[in-house]
């Protein structure tokens, strides 16, 4: 069994990895290793990914495995092998596919600067495409491009052809497509990540087979950004502020999945997206995941996930769990804070050997920039125990949430949604770390959150009143905007995966699902007295629909993702606020601008005055802009918000405005004088939305905390407040026929509320 070729056999390197080879073999092979390329190469991929580990680190309970073996320097530094995990939905922006991660996604909505190469030989699986711009065909999506390939499929950027979107397609390896556990892990991972609907997790559109059956694939969002691990990839280490951020909202993705009991299993850098314009975090590449009562595909004494961000459960092969994850987020965050992974070795079974045995330098001995609170939250997660680490991923969001509110106000689109129902008191969460100063900090740092953030506990009493309330639920991820259409029979929603849902609300049907933008859908508005729907999106485009037979009428394009939009009374005109802080006015019968103008800051809402002679915008700059609305001349610039504002609205009649925003802010204004009329006192958290009823006597506003509440503007009092969603209401919409109020929000519900009892 000893004698060597010109490099060793599969079957000698397997006898060598699981140590059933005499010591003589043994010590000729390693000596083969130390100057043998190819067989470190074969070796490495033998010894990573998914091992056996039951004779290679089970022992490490007991006994240390011998380290000074000529065999471990044969295993290639384990930062190779994550450079060609595949994160599976970004594409590169470069024309060339690319191995592993992928990068950042063009911006020009799908088209090719030139046509594509020809497919390579494990893409033989494509029909043939029409269109020369493509590499081929699967089922109606056009295949552009492949964007990288990893352990279990092949990435392709893809046009689809029915909703007229770009998508990414994961398509299951074709040596696999005969496997059935591979095929049945390959479709738990679409069914995973389909079931989870969140702003932080990227969204599964389809789970699909072609050709017969024999191609299984998954198709996604495509994401414009790059990957967490592209920007470690100088080995600096973030911002503490950005370190804070990314981990919240990768926290706050894993909570939605955990929700769902599915455990990630792979949580690394390669697997976080960052969207290039919001700069948000998306998880991807569930390909790991689990429910807790289905194990059959992961046989006992296997490894699955990457090692530098193992936990040390996993690298021993047994059950991880939802603490599991956080480990792995901990792991991450380390390297945020540092710019060093904590186990880092020069072999992968090195790394694990740290991970079960080795506690790294604190995050803020290593950089000094980097807060107590911030670095003992890291260590916590680091525990060895899963039952020393903090209880929930909704936790650790909530408690870095509060972390980043340490370095400026945190707007509500940074904060995600962490439902109220799911955050604990968090004292509970840190009792078990041992260092008291930690564990006061800790407490600090829940009760900081909860009053920053407007996240409560459940165990609240629920005070408010018990008005009756249809749901429309399983809109596929938060709702951002609502709006009745004229005569109040149906109900449009804008959803975060760029599609519009239009809602029967007496039948509480879903009447039509479309595509409408690539990205985020913000907006949603119904003309005043024609048969049309606008709506507007973070891909900078404004679109006018027909609202019966929901065809694109026109579209026209902003400087950049516009979170603003409001017909003129009379309907001709429409106004648009885009992030770079620019006006748009466009005349709905013509395809042209007609007039622009420009202020400080990002516009986050915009509004026409009853008699159409005034345009509001206000966005990041803590100032109500009043113009002109012929000439865009400035009338007034209000002033009184402490922070952004993210809503306004003018009466129906009359010279007020309603602004809301950061800090509970809800102010009404007087157009004619300038002055603040009304500071309304009692929100529960950031507000969201705004609207006045028909006669202009009450305000409806909606907030963090997940209420919404009507006012009495003539006491300044909230006369009711409407509990129900579990997450941030964002918008809120009255019904111009009868006394019902629509609410959208991050729960991925609507709302509409019967306020007919109210006199």
């Amino acid at each position: 069994m000893n004698a060597i070729a010109e490099h060793l056999s599969e079957l000698q390197l397997r006898h060598l990895i699981n140590g059933s080879v005499d010591e003589q073999s043994a010590a000729s092979w390693e000596k083969h290793l130390e100057d043998c390329g190819r067989c470190q190469d074969a070796l490495q991929a033998m010894a990573t990914g998914e091992i056996a580990v039951d004779s290679l680190v089970a022992d490490v309970k007991t006994l240390d495995p011998p380290s000074k073996s000529a065999y471990w320097p044969a295993v290639k530094a384990v930062e190779e092998e994550i450079k060609t995990s595949m994160s599976g939905i970004a594409r590169s922006a470069s024309d060339t596919p690319v191995e592993g991660t992928s990068n950042i996604a063009d911006t020009d909505g799908g088209a090719l600067p030139h046509p594509p190469t020809p497919p390579p030989s494990d893409l033989e699986f494509l029909d043939p495409s029409d269109d020369p711009a493509y590499i081929g065909k699967l089922h109606h999506f056009q295949i552009a491009r492949v964007i990288g390939r990893g352990g279990m499929g092949i990435v392709l950027e893809a046009f689809d052809t029915h909703l007229q979107r770009p998508v990414a397609i994961k398509v299951l390896n074709p040596q696999f497509q005969t496997n059935d556990t591979a095929r049945q892990r390959f479709c738990r991972e679409g069914r995973a990540a389909a079931a989870i609907s969140h702003e932080h997790v990227v969204p599964m559109y389809q789970v699909a087979k072609a050709n017969e059956g024999e191609v299984a694939y998954l198709v996604m969002q495509l994401i414009e950004g790059d990957t967490l691990e592209s920007r470690l990839s100088d080995a600096r280490p973030l911002p503490p502020n950005e370190v804070a951020r990314i981990g919240m909202q990768i926290a706050a993705g894993l909570a939605a999945a955990h929700r769902r009991d599915m455990v990630h299993r792979d949580i690394k850098p390669a697997n976080v997206m960052i969207e290039t314009e919001s700069n948000s975090v998306k998880l991807t590449d569930f390909g790991l995941a689990r429910a807790h009562d289905d194990v059959k595909l992961t046989k006992t004494g296997m490894v699955t996930g990457t090692p530098l961000y193992m936990s040390p459960e996993q690298t021993l092969g047994e059950t991880a769990d939802e603490r599991s994850d956080l480990f792995s987020v901990g792991a991450v965050l380390y390297e945020m804070a540092t710019g060093i992974a904590p186990f880092q070795a020069p072999s992968a079974i090195g790394v694990m050997q740290n991970i079960m045995k080795l506690t790294p330098d604190p995050p803020h001995k290593v950089n000094a920039g980097i807060t107590r609170p911030l670095s003992d939250l890291i260590m916590s997660l680091l525990a060895k125990k899963p039952t020393d680490r903090p209880e929930s991923a909704a936790d650790v969001a909530t408690a870095l949430a509060s972390i980043v509110s340490e370095y400026g106000p945190i707007s509500p689109l940074q904060v995600p949604a962490v439902a109220a129902n799911e955050v604990k008191k968090l004292s509970g969460s840190y009792k078990r770390v041992q260092n008291r100063w930690t564990a006061i900090a800790w407490m600090a740092a829940a009760a900081a959150v909860l009053v920053a953030v407007g996240i409560f506990v459940a165990t609240r009493p629920d005070t408010g009143d018990n008005l009756p309330s249809v749901v429309l639920p399983d809109n596929p991820g938060t709702v951002w905007s609502v709006d009745f259409e004229p005569d109040g029979q149906q109900l449009a929603a804008a959803v975060e995966d760029g599609s519009v849902r239009i809602w029967d609300v007496a039948n509480q049907e879903l009447v039509k699902s479309f595509g409408a933008h690539r990205g985020i859908v913000w907006m949603v508005a119904y003309h005043p007295d024609r048969r049309l729907l606008v709506t507007s999106g973070d891909d900078a485009e404004i679109k006018l629909w027909n609202s019966d037979t929901f065809e694109l009428v026109r579209s026209w394009e902003a400087d950049s993702a516009v979170r603003g939009i409001a017909f003129s009374p009379d309907g001709q005109r429409l106004v648009a606020g885009d992030r770079e802080g620019t006006l748009h006015i466009f005349d709905i019968d013509s395809d042209q601008e007609i007039a622009r103008k420009t202020h400080p800051g990002s516009i986050l809402a915009v509004d026409y005055s009853a008699d159409g002679k005034l345009i509001a915008s206000a966005g990041s700059e803590k100032t109500v802009f009043v113009f002109d609305a012929e000439s865009l001349d400035q009338r007034l610039a209000l002033q009184g918000h402490d922070g952004p504002i993210y809503n306004l609205r003018f009466a129906p009649a009359g010279n007020r405005l309603a602004s809301v925003g950061w800090n509970k802010n809800v102010r009404v204004w007087n157009t004619d004088t300038g002055k603040e009329a009304l500071n309304l006192i009692g929100s529960e958290g950031d507000v969201w939305g705004v609207a006045f009823c028909g006669d202009g006597t009450h305000l409806v506003t909606s907030d963090q905390a997940g209420t919404a509440r009507a006012w009495d503007l003539s006491s300044g009092q909230c006369v009711t407040t409407l509990r129900g969603h579990t997450a941030a209401v964002h918008n809120v919409s009255l019904d111009p026929t009868a006394r019902r109020v629509a609410t959208s929000s991050r729960d991925g519900t609507v709302r509409v509320w019967d306020m007919s009892s109210l006199e």
